[in-house]
């Protein structure tokens, strides 16, 4: 099987044709540019132990995690004051790019997102031992991704290298496979007695993932999360719910200030109304796209003192449907097209370490 038979190479020949000329550092990578690189890699999944143990749904998650483990190294690649050569970066950067190709292609969410956060943890398994907790990271992505698929590409990732000190990395690779196993999440998810001790156990330091905690909730808090014409106020509507709404649109209409303007004076009363919910113990809903985990962490941090239940809601339709449905919603609410794709590239996934509760939601 050759990268070039895939349809997504064909269609995004540029990108892959910069992989071609993107070389890798001469010592951790004899084999030469990426894209020799990547076409090794994906001969030597194929001839995992483990390949024929997946189901096909699990196959074209690697198969795709494949392609575009290393499609942003091209655009990472660093010369070194040593000579070496480095592309930080590149698996953070690669899953944002992947997730984007993916959605403008129509794939469905549960195959983006796994693909998403199987390219961001590639890397993983080869430095289980190096993190500061080896047994949170582990965990960690035994829940956002699937540590036997990483185990796997891992492999398959090390089978497509040229390296003097191949043994090594396949050492790492092994205690990386054992520490799955001592805490039975090599291939299912750990298993936390509930979300509230989930959230508790990555939220500090001390914490032990099988201990059992009280769960300390006074009222909860919904935040929705998702671009524009995503269907958040849909969702409200369905929820059903007489809760009191925090919303930046209510409020620009409220306060006559446009979304062109600067929205400092919405943020700050959006704040504080929350705070004011929060004091009084009374649960609500937080309606606003809060695309990035800085967005929403500066949000939580205000109101974790309060000792909530948060939730978070994202809301995914299909970028493609989404520009069309914005097209046509009341002029007042249409957001220039542009901005859409401004807001879909720079939109990152909420995770577990981020809420009591997070759901996903696929709106079409």
């Amino acid at each position: 099987m050759k990268l070039e038979d895939f349809e997504l190479v064909k269609k995004y020949s540029s990108l892959f044709e910069d992989m071609k000329n993107t070389m890798q550092d001469s010592i951790k990578h004899a084999e030469g540019d990426v894209y020799t690189h990547t076409q090794m890699v994906l001969d030597s999944i194929l001839k995992t132990e483990e390949w024929n143990t997946f189901s096909k749904t699990e196959q074209d998650i690697l198969f795709l995690t494949v392609l575009f483990h290393d499609i942003c190294k091209p655009h990472t690649l660093t010369h070194e004051p040593d000579g070496s050569i480095s592309h930080p970066s590149h698996a953070r950067r690669g899953a944002q790019l992947t997730r984007q190709i993916l959605d403008k292609e129509n794939y469905d969410f549960d195959t983006i997102y796994k693909v998403f956060q199987t390219i961001f943890y590639h890397g993983y398994p080869f430095w289980a031992y190096a993190k500061d907790n080896p047994q949170k990271s582990m965990i960690l992505t035994s829940l956002l991704s699937n540590n036997k698929w990483l185990y796997a590409f891992g492999k398959a990732d090390l089978g497509g290298r040229i390296c003097p000190d191949w043994e090594e990395w396949q050492y790492r690779l092994e205690v990386f496979k054992e520490l799955g196993v001592e805490n039975d999440c090599f291939d299912n998810p750990y298993a936390f007695h509930s979300n509230y001790d989930r959230f508790e156990y990555f939220r500090k330091d001390n914490n032990f993932p099988n201990t059992q905690l009280y769960q300390d909730y006074d009222f909860e808090i919904t935040m929705l999360c998702g671009l524009p014409a995503s269907g958040k106020d849909s969702y409200i509507v369905e929820m059903n719910e007489d809760l009191p709404i925090v919303s930046m649109d209510d409020l620009r209409k409220e306060l006559k200030i446009k979304p062109t303007d600067n929205q400092g004076k919405i943020i700050q009363e959006a704040k504080e109304r929350s705070r004011e919910y929060c004091r009084k113990k009374q649960s609500f809903i937080w309606n606003a796209t809060n695309l990035t985990k800085q967005v929403r962490g500066s949000l939580i941090s205000i109101w974790l003192p309060y000792k909530p239940k948060i939730k978070i809601v994202f809301l995914h339709k299909n970028i493609n449907q989404l520009v069309k449905d914005n097209r046509s919603r009341e002029e007042s609410d249409i957001v220039p097209t542009k901005k859409i794709w401004e807001m879909h590239n720079r939109l990152e996934f909420p995770d577990i370490q981020e809420a009591h509760d997070v759901i996903f939601l696929e709106k079409s």
